[in-house]
């Protein structure tokens, strides 16, 4: 594998054949490793990129440096820009995007690297939705005899939208900022048991969007601001070659700011939605080099509040992975996550959410790929206590679902340019709102160094 050139892909793969699925549920959880698994890892480059090498852009090598740039344009149309049914506004679309990512490899597998995407999209009908996005990471990984440090920092600059898991429901995006820290270090022992201890340290804080039928009114939304911290513990046991047993135990504290709901509910006395939890799960993770590659951890989750008046929200926790290559020219991932969120804003403490994704892949010809990717959703917030009703904390037991695909094509001209199309559906609902269905067709034309 040449790891040099996978952070690129990474960015590149998941542009071109994922990025209309994850706008659906959690966008966050794609940016993140998997549970267990150690800070500053670079990821794997997938089969199709191997296949179609001929095709892939080389960058720019100083020594142990490799550089990546690339930069798209698409045109596109949506039949549903706000992502809510009341009343439908639809619109072309103009995006662009752009990206650069650097890795640095050193002696002994030390890695350092950083990486940095823009993504740019404006509705000629439906100015209101115009956002501009970006995100930038950096991770390194340094190797003491047979053990790790890892390090990573990610920030996220989003915007989140009514059919997302617990959002705000609001004619218009809602901007907000994820800082996300992390550390770890693999403690290798002379058999086959290793141990992984790390920290995460997550800062979400939010922007305050204009309301459409009043553009000189603003919602506070520095209520929903919170730190969120998770301390783990990972045990492995070596069956095989790269594949292991694994334990994990999890604790998590969740703090909010000071701020309050609304500037009227200073002297209403709500409770403060701080929290803290817990997960122990155990699963087995199998990564040799054959056709399939499968991880699973299952376990239980508990989250329990300061305040007497919110009861504990307690669930089975878990999340799965299938890879599957037949052949070098096709791969299907399945992946499955369910657990507890955080809360999200007044009418949403706790929740369970429940995703499950399907990706396929096909490289038809050495410059032509062809991609499906499938997704389910649900959302499931339980009601909160009676004492609340009828304030703006109380929350009704609710499902919210949403279930969509997509298919796309990329046809690579050269090593620096190449052509894709790609047509998504979704059904999909708001918090308790009715399902309404989105189309969304794009054409990219995509450019890399």
């Amino acid at each position: 594998m040449n790891t040099s050139m996978s952070l690129f892909y990474r960015a590149f793969g998941l542009t071109l054949l994922l990025l209309p699925v994850c706008g659906y549920a959690q966008v966050v959880d794609q940016y993140f490793p998997a549970m267990g698994t150690g800070a500053g890892e670079l990821s794997e480059e997938p089969a199709q990129i191997r296949a179609t090498q001929a095709y892939q852009p080389l960058g720019a090598r100083w020594g142990p440096l490799s550089v990546h740039a690339d930069g798209a344009e698409g045109i596109g149309y949506s039949s549903n820009v706000d992502l809510l049914p009341q009343t439908i506004h639809r619109s072309a679309s103009i995006d662009t995007q752009g990206h650069v990512g650097v890795v640095a490899m050193f002696e002994h597998d030390n890695q350092a690297h950083a990486d940095i995407s823009v993504d740019d999209t404006r509705y000629p009908s439906r100015s209101l939705q115009n956002r501009t996005t970006w995100n930038a990471s950096v991770g390194a990984t340094h190797h003491f005899g047979r053990d790790e440090l890892g390090v990573s920092f990610t920030h996220l600059s989003l915007v989140q939208m009514p059919t997302e898991s617990g959002a705000l429901i609001l004619v218009g995006p809602v901007p907000y900022n994820l800082d996300d820290g992390r550390i770890s270090y693999l403690i290798q022992t002379h058999g086959r048991i290793s141990f992984i201890p790390e920290i995460n340290v997550q800062h979400y804080y939010f922007g305050t969007p204009s309301i459409v039928n009043n553009p000189l009114t603003y919602v506070n939304q520095s209520y929903r601001d919170r730190v969120i911290v998770n301390e783990g513990f990972t045990a492995r046991y070596e069956i095989l070659k790269n594949s292991h047993l694994l334990f994990l135990a999890r604790g998590t504290q969740i703090s909010y700011g000071s701020a309050q709901i609304s500037s009227s509910s200073s002297d209403q006395g709500f409770p403060t939605r701080n929290s803290n939890g817990f997960s122990v799960l155990g699963g087995y993770d199998s990564n040799e080099a054959g056709p399939i590659r499968f991880r699973a951890v299952v376990g239980y989750q508990l989250r329990a509040y300061s305040a007497a008046l919110y009861e504990r929200v307690t669930s089975p926790i878990a999340e799965a992975s299938l890879r599957w290559e037949p052949t070098r020219l096709t791969s299907a991932v399945v992946s499955v996550t369910h657990g507890i969120e955080d809360s999200a804003f007044e009418s949403v403490l706790g929740y369970t959410n429940t995703q499950a994704q399907l990706t396929v892949t096909h490289a038809f010809a050495r410059n032509i790929v062809f991609g499906f990717h499938s997704e389910v959703r649900q959302a499931s917030y339980p009601s909160t206590s009676s004492k609340l009703a009828g304030t703006p904390i109380y929350q009704q037991a609710h499902n919210q679902n949403m279930y969509g695909f997509g298919i796309n094509g990329t046809f690579y001209l050269n090593r620096h340019i190449s052509l894709s199309l790609s047509y998504d559906y979704s059904s999909q609902s708001a918090y308790l709102g009715p399902m309404f269905p989105v189309h969304v067709v794009q054409g990219v034309v995509h450019f890399a160094l």
